[in-house]
């Protein structure tokens, strides 16, 4: 029997748990987030929601549940053994919900002290905390701000700040792209500046290595992995020239988008902008879904047939409108590469599930539209160069653009792109997004810190959308310091943020760092395009590691190639001739730190067993791989 994910989450809660949850009316609200509306989401609004009203009945949200339907009421507050939602799911009713389907005990049970909680009385409800905003200017300060109110409220102890052996391996991996050496951590750790981290994160801020790592993650989330051949050409045709300019010149964000969404590059700075368009050839539905979560902040591709089945402001139109917005786009002819638009035509309809047929209008998710003169039915537009900025040139511009129209409403008077870069920002280096996930910021998924995220985005909003100040205010932060739980008992929830969460690194960090442990001065070419085959997630919801990914690094001939280098760090290390120092020594280059009291025993009988210095120079060499294959070297922790 195939058992649901919401059904696993509810049956590893005992029903005593469950049924020694309060009933006061303010724990409502907590079990219907947490265990009733995904259950209803995924069994009942199909028929009862937005699409379909069967019934007359809505249970997409609390309201419509209690506003009820045809049948009259769905639920009694207090009462479940007098509400229909709850007696219907039982085995044996008459009338059986959902049809064909049994929900599990542990749902059901859910229910009954979810109705038996909006009954509570009002004066025993426990609203959630409203937090006071900090007097600051400064994000790190707001960030440790929400985030410590939001541990007093939930009873959480946060974990204490990492050591400075952490700390430096955790700011070069994040913002450098690539492992520090072992002298650049000893010599961090032996330092005795008071403002030393500070220090390291303003360098490292301002290294160019911080423009391409911020980079290779915004490469793919814009334009995905793509493989070898899509990648070659990004940096050859200036894509990934434009991006690392972009953070490393802390170019204003929303200017950023606007250039990505016009693509028509017009300056050095801006060379290699056209490839967002340009990659995805006519295919204006991709770029419509590419865009999206970067301009609104949640992903529009279940609007496409029908209006958002979860969340109601998303709307059908939503979706065609942003397609209609590139649809004047092709690749222009001849010569380098370039994305024209048309002046005229690319009008379009969308049918919805009556079949009713509907304008595509380019109406943004924020309220407003893009007024434009639509022809009569049978009428055609005549076209002609007076109707372009360049008479005809190449790329051909129109007066009037629709991507410039587009670019221009997203990112002017709208919080929304700003929003949307705060959370993306927070989950790249939390590993979960305020908002989660990353990018479905919409009426269906709450921020877990609200205020946090509201701050962070005002603040965005007022400096421009300056990213460095961004990243640079969460890594400053007492939050993103901490330590990983080393408490007893259960950490406490991701959402609490009271933790270090460990994380699996990008590939190309994986590859870079590898690269630099086994002592080459380059990055193996071949390392990091199998890396970035057997690790393509980036921010991935939730990370599993694979079996494909397990054998390319245990047998991957390329990683023996990387570590059996005759001038590599394996035979560099191997002429020691005190097996304990050189176990110390291999434990330090690979992971920042010696081999504890186990771990120094083992590795030193392994080598202790080859006994000339070929032999040697290997066991070096097959200890250096088994401690990089470990979750230690391939997460930021």
């Amino acid at each position: 029997m195939m058992i649901r994910k919401t059904e696993l989450v509810l049956l590893m809660m005992p029903l005593s748990v469950l049924m020694a949850v309060g009933v006061r009316g303010g724990e409502a609200e907590a079990l219907w987030e947490a265990h009733v509306r995904p259950m209803v989401d995924e069994q009942c609004v199909k028929c009862h929601g937005p699409i379909e009203e069967k019934s007359g009945l809505e249970v997409d949200t609390v309201e419509g549940i209690l506003k009820g339907g045809d049948e009259g009421a769905a639920v009694v507050p207090g009462k479940p053994d007098e509400s229909r939602m709850y007696l219907y799911l039982a085995a044996g009713s008459e009338t059986h919900m959902p049809p064909k389907k049994q929900v599990s005990d542990a749902e059901r049970e859910a229910v009954r002290q979810w109705i038996v909680a909006l009954g509570a009385p009002k004066e025993a409800e426990v609203a959630g905390p409203v937090v006071a905003g900090p007097v600051t200017e400064d994000p790190a300060v707001a960030i440790d701000h929400f985030i410590e109110a939001g541990w007093r409220s939930g009873g959480v102890e946060g974990a204490p700040k990492c050591d400075d052996r952490t700390f430096v391996r955790r700011v070069w991996l994040d913002l450098a792209g690539v492992l520090p050496t072992a002298e650049v951590q000893e010599a961090f750790v032996r330092s005795d500046r008071a403002d030393k981290r500070e220090a390291l994160i303003a360098e490292r801020l301002a290294a160019p290595e911080y423009g391409r790592t911020m980079r290779e993650l915004w490469d793919v989330v814009l334009m995905g992995r793509g493989g070898d051949g899509k990648v070659r050409q990004r940096a050859e045709h200036g894509w990934h020239g434009f991006l690392e300019r972009a953070f490393n010149e802390n170019r204003p964000w929303p200017q950023v988008l606007r250039e990505i969404i016009v693509g028509r590059p017009d300056s050095e700075e801006t060379k290699g902008s056209q490839w967002f368009l340009y990659e995805r050839e006519a295919k204006h539905q991709e770029m419509a879904e590419a865009i999206a979560p970067v301009i609104y902040g949640t992903r529009l591709d279940c609007a496409q047939c029908h209006d958002h089945p979860l969340a109601r402001e998303i709307r059908q139109g939503h979706y065609w409108g942003l397609v209609a917005a590139f649809n004047r786009s092709k690749r222009a002819e001849g010569g380098p590469p370039a994305v024209d638009e048309a002046a005229v035509g690319g009008f379009m309809n969308f049918t919805n599930l009556k079949k009713e047929s509907q304008a595509a209008v380019v109406a943004l998710l924020h309220g407003p539209v893009v007024e434009e003169v639509r022809p009569a039915e049978g009428e055609k537009e005549a076209d002609g160069e007076e109707k372009y900025v360049s008479g005809g040139g190449r790329p051909k511009v129109p007066k009037f653009s629709r991507r410039a129209a587009l670019a221009e409403a997203a990112t002017r008077d709208n919080p929304l792109p700003a929003r949307a870069m705060v959370n993306r920002t927070w989950a790249q280096f939390f590993g979960r997004g305020l908002v989660h996930p990353v990018d479905e910021i919409n009426s269906r998924n709450k921020a877990s810190h609200p205020e946090l995220l509201e701050w962070l985005t005002a603040d965005f909003l007022k400096s421009g959308g300056d990213v460095k100040r961004l990243v640079g205010g969460i890594v400053r932060s007492g939050a993103w310091q901490r330590a990983a739980w080393g408490g007893a008992g259960e950490p406490p929830a991701a959402a609490r943020f009271a933790a270090f969460a460990e994380r699996v690194l990008p590939a190309e960090t994986i590859a870079r760092s590898m690269a630099v442990v086994a002592g080459r001065s380059v990055p193996d070419e071949a390392l990091a395009r199998e890396m970035a085959a057997k690790f393509p997630d980036v921010m991935p919801r939730e990370y599993l590691a694979t079996t494909q990914q397990a054998m390319f690094l245990t047998n991957s001939p390329v990683m023996a190639g990387l570590l059996g280098a005759a001038d590599g760090a394996a035979v560099a290390l191997a002429k020691e001739p005190d097996d304990a120092v050189l176990v110390r020594r291999t434990f330090e280059v690979v992971l920042g730190r010696g081999p504890v009291a186990d771990e120094a025993e083992r590795a030193q009988e392994f080598v202790a067993r080859r006994g000339d210095s070929v032999r040697r120079a290997k066991a070096v060499a097959g200890l250096m791989w088994s401690l990089m294959c470990g979750p230690e070297f391939l997460t930021n922790h």
